[in-house]
């Protein structure tokens, strides 16, 4: 299917205008959308999100539904829901934009009676939302098993008061069903068959895992407990009346990610997390081991988190039933373990490492019928010790009977009753004009970018790379009012703002410069909103389009030459996603990028030679309530060689595209990766950090950053690619910023090599 021009996508962001195109039924104090799958499904349902107001139910009926965009779920207590995971089916096969199918960061979530297929990365996720149900939902990546497919299916993180209950999972290359960060949490009566790892728990605290199945996974049912993140040791798992079968399909995880370690045929696999009870489960068939307990010591990965406890305790294994497993030990522990346990592995394995000065370990084991077990105490395991008998495994269950009480039972929350307000975002969209002229922005036609009186120019001394595009910044201020300073995120500006930001190509064979968008942010008593107008191919006005469209253009190249690009963009919802920061009250908040004091500290149009700092020129001219005597030097110019250091200009030039996501406050906080110019542990950077969450974008290598090895950093590795599901920044490009490749590139080359 051809990609719309520019006029095409211009009138199908006219939809804008019928919010989705359909009145909406009423069902008791909901509001009912239908949806129909077909032609102009897509957009009806972007801008239904975009539009949405808590209460409301999306209603998709049966058929497939193909998309190419990620749907983002911004307003709280909203329900997307199909005729059942058989019958009603989202297809992203060809997916071009958004790493996700789906990407909820809404309080009160549903999602239900529907599948998701097909989707370049995770089919799934829920981000930082408190009360979310997953009910009769399939995902499922339809091909072969491949590292290719998206890491998971289900992926709530650092959510609160989760159920996930009746959804199957199918082909993830890391996890079908993947709990991370999260508190309280149920995941019952779901299957999960044929993904690296079936079930997953990882770093969280409060979670009943029972009532599932999982068969012919690398992995059956995985409670983990990784460094780095910023929810550390989690706890309190129960798993529980499962039925772990024959778990023993091919690892097909990137061989960087973390589940690539998981040895084919495990039914449960617990790493470093404390207080797990495993019972009343049935674990048959899986042919390296029943139940592994392990420390991350026993991975052999290097440790950068002095948070992390790395040894689990507090494991209570009981009641269960073992039968016909460890028959064909595979893997990595299948080489280490077979020459010293012998051929047929015991059904229950515990690496025998206890935290220092433990005396005795804080595990147990009882009423497990004739399971076998071996405490096969890694810490001694070499080829040495086990050739000549100086590794001696114990295999007495009664060494691990330490006195545990039962965990308790986790009891979840109904969600919350809608309210009645409209979202503030909500009112913000529907009171905007629908034509760029009429916010009065520029003198003359608009195509010109005059900024008319009152509208200020200005530059920024590193830019976001928007695949190539150039970009003319402008900000309004409220009449006698004055901008704020800031050592950090963008200046104070008054309620009333309005910051203006227009991309455009130089025209392929010397034809006219080519207006693409111009994107909005506004700052309203309720807080920051932005969207984008999308100009008409004359060039002479722009359009409100809130669901964001992909555009085919063609515009000059290297040496007068034409290059084709696909340019996405993005809708309303969209911008959350790199723009929304977490507020003091720990919600997510709209907030603009690019003008901080940094990055506004450099020249600008109309400086004088003698007064090359524009925030100082702002200051002069009344615009600026005034500067502190000592202030945080700006931001260098990342391409210019003589405006600092290479570490100076990559760390800015990083801090510009990758920390707006990268920090403890933004949409990539999950991942504790931090990538702030005022970040100095080495660890938080991503200096022999662990992947999370990465599935292939970790592209084969073990660590964020290895110091003097670009070629093996997952860092470089991601900003080197362009396809949705690898590329970093994940949305605004869809070509490789070549000269900030280089630029970190001999930024990791510098590193010292550390431990």
């Amino acid at each position: 299917m051809p990609l719309p021009t520019r006029s095409a996508a211009a009138a199908l962001c006219l939809l804008a205008i019928a919010w989705g195109g359909a009145a909406p039924a009423r069902a008791g104090d909901l509001r009912v959308h239908v949806i129909a799958a077909g032609p102009g499904a897509e957009a009806a349902l972007q801008e239904r999100l975009v539009d949405a107001a808590p209460g409301d139910v999306i209603q998709l009926e049966e058929g497939t539904y193909r998309l190419t965009h990620q749907l983002d779920v911004v307003a709280a207590s909203v329900t997307i829901r199909g005729r059942g995971s058989a019958r009603t089916v989202l297809s992203f096969r060809g997916q071009s934009a958004g790493s996700s199918g789906i990407l909820a960061t809404g309080d009160n979530f549903t999602l239900e009676h529907l599948a998701v297929e097909d989707t370049a990365g995770d089919a799934v996720k829920v981000l930082g939302s408190r009360n979310v149900t997953f009910r009769d939902v399939r995902t499922e990546w339809t091909g072969p098993a491949s590292a290719s497919n998206g890491a998971y299916g289900l992926y709530p993180v650092q959510c609160r008061n989760v159920l996930v209950e009746g959804c199957t999972a199918i082909g993830a290359s890391d996890a079908g069903l993947y709990v991370g960060q999260c508190h309280d949490v149920v995941v019952r009566g779901c299957l999960a068959e044929r993904n690296v790892a079936g079930i997953e728990i990882e770093n969280s605290v409060g979670v009943d895992v029972h009532g599932n199945l999982a068969r012919d996974n690398a992995g059956g049912i995985l409670v983990f407990d990784l460094p780095g993140l910023p929810v550390t040791n989690g706890g309190g798992v129960r798993v529980f009346r499962n039925r772990s079968v024959a778990n023993n399909h091919d690892n097909f995880a990137d061989p960087g990610s973390m589940v690539a370690s998981v040895p084919p045929g495990t039914g449960v696999m617990i790493l470093a997390t404390d207080r797990v009870e495993v019972f009343d489960n049935d674990v048959v068939a899986n042919d390296s081991a029943g139940v592994l307990v392990i420390s991350f010591t026993a991975l052999g990965k290097k440790l950068s988190d002095a948070r992390y406890d790395p040894v689990p305790e507090a494991i209570s294994i009981h009641d269960n039933r073992f039968a016909d497993g460890g028959s064909k030990p595979r893997g990595e522990l299948g080489l280490l373990l077979v020459p010293l346990l012998g051929a047929r592995l015991p059904d229950i394995l515990w690496d025998g490492v206890v935290p220092e000065g433990t005396a005795a370990p804080r595990l147990r084991l009882e009423r497990n019928g004739a399971a076998t077990f071996a405490d096969f105490r890694i810490r001694d395991v070499t080829p040495l010790a086990v050739l000549t008998g100086a590794a001696r495994p114990r295999t007495d269950p009664g060494l691990l009977s330490a006195a545990l009480e039962a965990l308790p039972e986790i009891v979840l929350e109904p969600h919350d009753p809608p309210g009645d307000d409209l979202p503030p975002a909500v009112r913000f969209y529907r009171g905007l004009p629908r034509r760029l002229s009429a916010l009065g922005l520029f003198s003359g036609p608009p195509s010109a970018q005059e900024p008319a009186p009152g509208v200020v120019p200005y530059r920024l001394a590193t830019e976001l790379w928007s695949d190539g595009s150039h970009k003319r910044r402008f900000i309004r201020l409220p009449e006698g009012e004055r901008m704020g300073y800031r050592d950090d995120g963008a200046l104070d500006f008054p309620v009333g703002t309005t910051i203006a930001k227009t991309f455009s190509f130089p025209a392929a064979a010397g034809g006219a410069e080519r207006l693409v968008e111009t994107r909005i942010e506004r700052r309203e008593p309720e807080g920051w909103f932005g969207v984008t107008y999308l100009w008409d191919d004359a060039g002479t006005d722009a359009e409100l389009c809130l669901g964001g469209r992909t555009l085919a253009l063609e515009v000059a190249g290297e040496a007068g030459a034409t290059r084709a690009l696909r340019y996405e963009v993005p809708g309303a919802n969209q911008c959350l996603a790199c723009h929304a920061q977490l507020d003091a009250a720990g919600r997510p908040a709209y907030e603009p990028l690019g003008p901080t004091a940094a990055n506004l500290s450099c020249s600008a149009p109309g400086d004088a030679a003698d007064q090359p700092d524009q925030l100082a020129r702002f200051a002069a001219a009344g615009l600026h309530a005034g500067l502190p005597d000592a202030r945080p030097a700006g931001l260098p110019a990342a391409h210019d060689p003589a405006a600092g250091t290479i570490d100076d200009r990559a760390r800015g030039w990083l801090a510009v595209n990758c920390a707006h996501c990268h920090n403890p406050a933004g949409s990539a906080r999950t991942t504790g990766l931090d990538l702030r110019r005022a970040q100095t542990d080495p660890g938080r950077l991503g200096v022999w950090k662990t992947p999370v969450a990465a599935g292939r974008g970790a592209g084969g290598r073990a660590y964020d950053v290895v110091p003097g090895q670009p070629d093996d950093s997952i860092l470089v590795h991601r900003l080197e690619a362009a396809e949705p599901a690898v590329a970093m920044p994940s949305l605004g490009r869809t070509t490789v910023d070549e000269a900030g490749v280089r630029l970190v590139r001999a930024w990791i080359e510098g590193l010292p090599p550390g431990k």
